[in-house]
């Protein structure tokens, strides 16, 4: 029965060693961190205005 535990505690910990990175790149994601800031950069893109562009009227 120890031996059945000790197993499960090492595939747990190797499982969590193989995951930590992606939990570490999608923490911020997922929790909306960085969202003032792309909603500040799609409004400066958003109300930015080019005078040289031939298509503008």
């Amino acid at each position: 029965m120890s031996w059945l535990i000790l197993i499960v505690l090492i595939l747990q910990a190797a499982f969590y060693w193989v995951v930590k990175p992606v939990i570490i790149f999608a923490t911020p994601i997922l929790e909306l961190r960085g969202l003032g800031l792309i909603a500040l950069l799609l409004s400066i893109w958003a109300f930015s205005k080019d005078s040289g562009s031939k298509f503008s009227d």
